[in-house]
């Protein structure tokens, strides 16, 4: 993670459990977010932005492709395991959530994809 992200702090080490706070920035034109990976091996690393809090749309309750709690979804199920590397797989993949994040904030729409369908905003406004 430090020779990739060398903006990652890891916050502690206990064996098979890693927390590592960083800022990630989507586009030149995005805010920078300060994001949390916890991991315990070999679950799926829990995700959480930090600062700027992450806001809700007009008129919806919820943000879309999260777990309870606000954490990040940003794979589905069979796309990582626990022999890949945390700094090449997800941390790239919290870097295109935000990015879609910004644009269903913009347009309420989310363009990446999912498996939400049935969710008004995960229908493409094409």
């Amino acid at each position: 993670m430090r020779a990739k992200y060398p903006q990652f702090r890891s916050q502690s080490n206990r064996g098979i459990r890693i927390n590592w706070t960083g800022e990630l920035q989507p586009t030149a034109r995005s805010a920078i977010y300060l994001v949390e990976i916890n991991y315990t091996v070999p679950a799926r690393p829990r995700i959480r932005v930090l600062r700027p809090e992450l806001r809700r749309r007009e008129g919806s309750q919820n943000l879309p492709h999260v777990f309870e709690d606000d954490l990040l979804c940003v794979h589905e199920a069979q796309d990582w395991n626990a022999t890949m590397m945390i700094a090449n797989t997800i941390v790239p993949w919290i870097s295109g959530w935000l990015y879609f994040y910004e644009v269903w904030l913009d347009t309420g729409y989310w363009e990446g994809s999912g498996t939400h369908p049935h969710r008004p905003e995960h229908q493409s406004a094409a």
